[in-house]
């Protein structure tokens, strides 16, 4: 039988763990009208809390409920792949029949065959346009449109021109929803965007920590469908293990699997193999690129932020750690901030948000970080 368990990113998991209300409110919106701001949602979270595999989920809720999702990542091209997704989404629900009108005014005026522009629409209308004639001619054939947008990136003009048009479609009836996630600074950044305020009106969901009591529920049900005998004390270790984190839940669950049979009994020996596995592809699959994509000096604050004995760090404290001014602190307190990695739980402290990631700087070496 295959691993129930999937710790891969990009992936949905079998089971959404802890996020049965962000689930349930973005389905009460769907059932709003148009322009309705649950109609519009946003998800932020850190790396690893699950931004990715919620989108996933939410798309296949969505599409059983007439919904055709286009989910994308953001980038320069996220316009023209979102045409592309919802044309080749919502086709099985279109004739095939071709159309003798050339050009179009509405409905299905625009299109040769099925979803596809004739060659008047392509060559010459933008994404506005060819988003308002899908919505259009799925909404006669009972379907609506849902625009999903993975690592929202702040300040694009891609990003200004979806959102905006998601605003001008909203408020023309036209039957589409739209669900933006990423990390919690880029879209801070987003909503500070004076073409883009709007959005503060969307519905926000702020993805952290699971509870315990939902990663111990779903590992007592997942191991014993994988008919592995677990005393309820290891199962407690399990949970504490994760931090409430979920890549960190499906890395634990997947190798206590894989280093066990069917209807074996874990002991604590085999679960302590399971959880420093796991902990090593933590540090393999995020603690690398994460420090990767950060400069030397950002990572020298960082590790400043982990060798404090409080949690959260005291930034007075980690201002004397550096022996620097608190104006050239702050600009590195931003980048960390925009970076997913640290966040302020109020005002004069931080703390780091990635689960062992504070031990992993305070063990490693300063001179095993790659010199950037």
């Amino acid at each position: 039988m295959a691993n129930l368990f999937h710790p891969s990113f990009g992936s949905r998991p079998e089971r959404i763990v802890g996020r049965d209300d962000v689930i349930a409110q973005f389905l009460k919106g769907l059932q709003r009208e148009p322009g309705h701001r649950d109609r519009a949602t946003l998800v932020l979270g850190q790396r690893g809390m699950g931004k990715t595999a919620l989108l996933l989920q939410l798309a296949e809720e969505a599409k059983s409920r007439g919904f055709v999702p286009a989910r994308v990542t953001s980038g320069e091209d996220m316009l023209e792949e979102i045409i592309e997704s919802i044309q080749i989404g919502g086709s099985e629900f279109v004739s095939e029949k071709p159309s003798r009108v050339r050009g179009f005014s509405a409905g299905a005026l625009g299109f040769s065959f099925g979803l596809t522009f004739s060659e008047e629409v392509r060559a010459n209308y933008g994404f506005r346009t060819k988003l308002s004639l899908l919505c259009d001619k799925l909404a006669e054939n009972g379907r609506k449109v849902l625009l999903l947008v993975d690592e929202v990136q702040p300040n694009t003009d891609a990003m200004r021109a979806l959102a905006s048009t998601y605003q001008h479609l909203a408020g023309e009836g036209k039957e589409v929803a739209i669900v933006m996630a990423g990390l919690p600074g880029s879209l801070s950044r987003v909503l500070n965007d004076k073409v883009l305020t709007f959005l503060n009106r969307a519905r926000k969901h702020d993805l952290g920590p699971l509870p315990a009591s939902d990663i111990l529920a779903y590992y007592d049900d997942a191991l014993s469908r994988e008919r592995r005998i677990v005393a309820p004390e290891l199962l407690m270790r399990a949970t504490d293990a994760t931090r409430g984190f979920p890549y960190l839940l499906q890395l634990v669950g997947y190798y206590i699997v894989e280093l066990t049979a069917a209807g074996d009994t874990i002991t604590p020996d085999v679960l302590e193999k399971a959880i420093t596995a796991a902990r090593l592809d933590l540090a393999a699959d995020v603690f690398s690129p994460t420090l990767n994509a950060l400069s030397p000096r950002d990572i020298e604050v960082l590790r400043a932020v982990a060798a404090q004995k409080t949690s959260p760090a005291i930034v007075a404290d980690i201002i004397a750690t550096l022996g620097v001014k608190n104006s050239y602190f702050q600009q590195y307190r931003i980048r960390l901030i925009d970076a997913g990695v640290v966040e302020a739980p109020r005002d004069g402290a931080l703390s780091i948000t990635v689960p062992y990631l504070a031990e992993y700087l305070n063990d490693e070496r300063p001179e095993t970080v790659e010199e950037r």
